[in-house]
């Protein structure tokens, strides 16, 4: 009975995230509040809260909801491209990851332009930001990659200012005819990174 009412929690939550989503696609994160939500799905004011107290614990959801999907994406590409070497499929998971027209990847924009406004946003973008490169550089190291390609933040925030200027600046469809050079550019790095590494003699 019990494991059947968390079944029930998890199926409403879900679907107020899926109301929610379309809010904040629709009007812009911003600009959506709890009552646009309530509206959206239909359901009770009491049973929105308490679910969700607001709607930034529901972009959060919606993000780590996205991540579970692209994880599934990554382990699929590479059983299905053994044969690319380790930076080719490095390149490929980022740059894919990047162009990606998804409705995650629209709200991840939502988010990055938001979150200058909002401690609690920067907060989630932060956590975000650890899970993400913490679950890469695992694939990373798996490829046989030994450098730490996150060290700093120069290769997120390169993947972040693609995202933006994708959804922003329409810029999509470019970058998709032309990313070949965008993978070029990240094979460059992580090599150059291997180089110095081995030139400095890390274990």
């Amino acid at each position: 009975m019990k494991e059947e009412k968390q079944k029930i929690g998890q199926l409403r939550k879900k679907e107020i995230r899926e109301a929610a989503k379309r809010c904040f696609l629709k009007k812009g994160f911003q600009n959506t509040t709890m009552e646009d939500v309530i509206i959206e799905i239909g359901m009770s004011r009491g049973g929105v809260y308490h679910h969700y107290a607001n709607t930034n614990e529901m972009l959060k959801d919606l993000m780590l909801d996205g991540n579970h999907y692209r994880n599934s994406l990554i382990h699929e590409y590479l059983e299905n491209n053994q044969g690319k070497d380790k930076y080719q499929q490095m390149s490929d998971i980022l740059v894919e990851k990047s162009l990606a027209n998804t409705d995650l990847m629209s709200l991840y924009t939502l988010l990055l332009q938001a979150k200058n406004y909002h401690e609690d946003l920067e907060k989630l973008y932060q956590e975000l930001k650890v899970n993400t490169t913490n679950e890469l550089s695992i694939i990373a190291k798996q490829l046989g990659i030994e450098a730490d390609i996150f060290h700093d933040d120069f290769l997120v925030n390169y993947i972040n200012g693609v995202i933006l200027s994708a959804e922003i600046l329409c810029a999509r469809n470019s970058y998709s005819e032309h990313k070949k050079y965008i993978k070029e550019s990240i094979t460059n790095y992580i090599v150059d990174l291997e180089k110095k590494k081995e030139g400095n003699g890390e274990a």
